[in-house]
C-alpha cells in the first residue's frame, strides 16, 4: 500500500479508490505498481487504455453517438452568431472583442463536451485523477481531460500527478531534409524574401514611402512581400511588444457587461448537454475562461499598438497569415484604430472541400482581414456567404511553392513507391469529427489492417507532423502498422510538401489542407472520404470523383473495393489517372488554382493599388 503525494490535494492511497479517471496506460500501470486494485473502474478517453476491451476500463466518451456528436456540433454555428451579436451590442464593445468572445464561446465546447460525459454520481462519489505531465508541444499540456476542475467541489474526489517516463517529444522540424530539397520546394522567392528581410532592416526608413508589416508567414505571403520590394515597398517583420505592461491586466465595466450578457446563452447550452450537478461548475469553468480572453485580448492590443506605432513610414499595410484568433482580432482592433489595412491570404484548401468547416465560420481569415487573397472562385463563393464576412476578395491563385509540386521525379527508388498520408488526429473532445478518438482509431486501425498490410506493394504508412500531444501513450494504430510486413512506419516530424516527388501514388483521407501537396503534384490520389470525420462536401464530392480517385467509407464493401484497386500494378493506376486529366483540370481551377503561377505579383499589384 503505497501513500502517495497530490498535487495542491492530501495525500493519497491509491489502494482505497475503486474509480479512476486516467488518459494515460503508463501512468495506469504505474498505479497498478503502487498499490491501485486491478479491479478499479478506469474511465477513459484514450485510445492506448480502451484497444485492450479490459472489463474494467470503461469509455468515458460512451454516450457520445454519432448522433448525439452531430446534432452537439450542427447546433455550434448559431450559437456563435448569438454569441457576437448580443456581445456586439454592450455598449463600447469593438467588433474585434465581439469576434473573440464568439470564439471563446466556440473554443469552451470541447469543456462541455467533457462536462456532459460526467455523470451525477461523479460529483458525490470517491473517485481520483491520474493527472499526466511531460513533454507536450507549443500549445501547453493538452493530455488530460478537466476532470480536476470539473470535479473541484467534490470533497471525495482526489488527484496526483504522474511524470512520464522515458519522455520523447518533437515538434515539426526539417532536420533530415537536404538543403537543396528544401530549395526545390521553398523556390528562389524564399531566398530573396529572407535577403530583402534583412537588408531592409538595416536601411533607414527615409528611404521608403511604403511598408508592408508582416506578424508571421504563409506560402503566399512570402510571394506578395517579394514582388512588393522589388516595387520598392518596405518589408518589415513585426512582433508583439509587451514591454512594461503587466500580464495580470485587470478587468473593467465593459468586459462584466460582456460576460453578463452572454450568460443566459452559455446557460442554456450547458444545461442543454449535462447532468444539473455540471451545470453551475460548468458555468464557472466558462467565466474564468472568458475573462482570461478579456485580459488576454486587451494584452495582445496593447502589444500590438506598441509594435506598429515603431514604424514611422505613414503608408503601410498589415501582411499576415491566419489572424482568425484572438492575435488576429486584436491586431485587426489595432489596425482599424489606425487606419491600416490588414491583409491576409490563403493558406490551404480546405474551407472549398470541407463539409465540416461550415461550423467554423469565425475562425476563417475573411472574419478579420479588410482584404483576402485567394486561391480560387469557390472559396471566394462560400466566404462571401458567410455570416463573419468582413473582406474584400480576391481571387491570385496558388503560392509556387504548390505548383512547382508537379512532376517531380522520385529522389530514391528503394522507398515504397506508395504512401498513406494520414490524418488520424486525436481531439480529446469536439472536433470536426462525428467520431470519439477511439471511434477514430479503430476506423484508422482497419484501414492499415484491411487494406495496407494486405496490399501486394511496399507501403509507406506517414503519420501526421502533430505538434501539440494529445495522449502520452504511443497511439496503438501504429502497433499494427508496424506489425505489417509491407508497411514502412515513417513518423518523422516532416511536413509531407518535402516526401511528394519520393512516391509515386497517394492514400489520404480527410478534407484537409494536406490533400492540396499530392494533388498538385500531378501524381496519383486515392482519397478515402469519410462519412463522419471531415467528408467532402456534395459538390466537392462530385467534382474531385471525376478528378481523383475517392473511395468512400460508408459505401458496402469499401475496405474490399479499395483494397483491389490499390492492388493493381502501379502502371496500370497511372494509366487510369492519365485519363482523368480533364477532368482533373477542371477540378483543380475550381476547387484549388484559378492560376498557373504568378499568385504574388497579382496579389501585389492589388495591394499597390488598393492598399498602399
Amino acid at each position: 500500500m503505497s501513500l502517495l503525494h497530490a498535487e495542491n490535494i492530501k495525500p493519497v492511497d491509491l489502494s482505497e479508490h475503486d474509480t479512476v479517471f486516467c488518459d494515460s496506460l503508463q501512468a495506469l500501470e504505474w498505479a497498478y505498481k503502487n498499490g491501485l486494485s486491478k479491479s478499479a473502474i478506469i474511465k477513459s478517453s484514450s485510445p492506448a487504455l480502451l484497444w485492450g476491451n479490459e472489463s474494467n476500463i470503461q469509455n468515458i466518451e460512451e454516450k457520445w453517438t454519432i448522433n448525439r456528436i452531430e446534432e452537439f456540433q450542427s447546433t455550434i454555428k448559431k450559437l456563435t452568431e448569438d454569441v457576437f451579436n448580443i456581445a456586439l451590442k454592450v455598449k463600447e464593445v469593438d467588433r474585434e472583442l465581439a469576434l473573440s468572445v464568439s470564439q471563446s464561446a466556440y473554443q469552451f465546447q470541447k469543456v462541455i463536451y467533457k462536462s456532459a460525459c460526467l455523470e451525477e454520481v461523479d460529483f458525490n462519489n470517491p473517485s481520483l485523477f491520474i493527472y499526466v505531465d511531460g513533454k507536450i508541444g507549443p500549445s501547453g499540456n493538452i493530455m488530460n481531460s478537466p476532470w480536476d476542475q470539473l470535479l473541484l467541489h467534490n470533497p471525495l474526489f482526489s488527484k496526483i500527478t504522474y511524470n512520464i517516463k522515458d519522455d520523447k517529444w518533437n515538434v515539426l522540424t526539417t532536420k533530415g531534409v537536404s538543403f537543396w530539397r528544401r530549395f526545390e520546394v521553398a523556390g528562389y522567392e524564399t531566398i530573396i524574401y529572407r535577403l530583402i528581410i534583412r537588408l531592409m532592416n538595416k536601411l533607414p526608413n527615409w528611404l521608403f514611402k511604403k511598408e508592408i508589416l508582416m506578424p508571421n508567414e504563409n506560402e503566399l505571403n512570402i510571394e506578395i512581400a517579394t514582388s512588393l520590394a522589388l516595387h520598392g515597398v518596405k518589408v518589415s517583420k513585426i512582433e508583439l511588444d509587451f514591454s512594461s505592461d503587466s500580464k495580470d491586466m485587470e478587468l473593467d465595466k465593459n468586459t462584466t457587461a460582456l460576460y453578463n450578457a452572454v450568460v443566459p446563452i452559455m446557460r442554456k447550452r450547458i444545461e442543454a448537454w449535462v447532468v444539473p450537478s455540471a451545470v453551475n461548475v460548468t458555468m464557472e469553468l466558462f467565466k474564468s475562461h472568458l475573462e482570461k480572453q478579456f485580459k488576454q485580448f486587451k494584452l495582445l492590443a496593447n502589444g500590438w499598438d506598441k509594435a506598429i506605432g515603431k514604424s514611422n513610414i505613414k503608408r503601410k499595410a498589415v501582411l499576415i497569415n491566419s489572424p482568425g484568433n484572438i492575435k488576429g482580432h486584436a491586431l485587426s482592433n489595432i489596425c482599424r484604430k489606425n487606419n491600416i489595412p490588414l491583409i491576409s491570404s490563403q493558406h490551404g484548401v480546405t474551407v472549398e472541400i470541407s463539409k465540416a468547416h461550415s461550423m467554423l465560420h469565425m475562425l476563417l481569415d475573411n472574419s478579420v482581414a479588410n482584404f483576402m487573397f485567394s486561391y480560387n472562385s469557390k472559396i471566394v463563393e462560400i466566404e462571401k456567404n458567410t455570416y463573419f464576412d468582413h473582406s474584400k476578395h480576391y481571387i491570385v491563385g496558388m503560392p509556387l511553392r504548390l505548383i512547382r509540386m508537379k512532376y517531380k521525379k522520385p529522389i530514391n527508388q528503394l522507398i515504397p513507391q506508395i504512401v498513406y498520408i494520414s490524418t488520424n488526429l486525436y481531439h480529446m473532445g469536439s472536433g470536426i469529427s462525428q467520431k470519439t478518438d477511439y471511434g477514430r482509431a479503430i476506423d484508422e486501425s482497419k484501414i492499415v489492417t484491411n487494406v495496407l498490410s494486405k496490399l501486394p506493394h511496399k507501403v509507406r504508412y506517414k503519420t501526421y507532423p502533430e505538434d501539440n500531444r494529445r495522449y502520452a501513450d504511443i497511439d496503438p494504430v501504429l502497433n499494427i502498422v508496424n506489425s505489417a510486413d509491407n508497411i514502412e512506419l515513417f513518423c518523422k516530424k516532416i511536413d509531407m510538401r518535402y516526401l511528394v516527388s519520393e512516391h509515386r501514388i497517394f492514400i489520404t483521407t480527410c478534407a484537409t489542407s494536406t490533400l492540396g501537396w499530392p494533388v498538385m503534384s500531378g501524381k496519383p490520389v486515392v482519397f478515402i472520404n469519410q462519412k463522419n470525420h471531415s467528408p467532402l462536401t456534395n459538390e466537392a464530392h462530385d467534382s474531385l470523383s471525376k478528378g481523383l480517385f475517392v473511395f468512400d467509407d460508408d459505401k458496402n464493401n469499401f475496405h474490399e473495393n479499395l483494397r483491389s484497386f490499390l492492388s493493381q500494378p502501379i502502371n496500370d493506376i497511372e494509366k487510369l489517372w492519365k485519363e482523368k486529366e480533364a477532368a482533373r483540370r477542371k477540378m483543380i481551377r475550381k476547387y484549388f488554382t484559378e492560376y498557373s503561377s504568378g499568385a504574388g505579383r497579382r496579389a501585389a499589384k492589388i495591394i499597390l493599388r488598393e492598399c498602399i
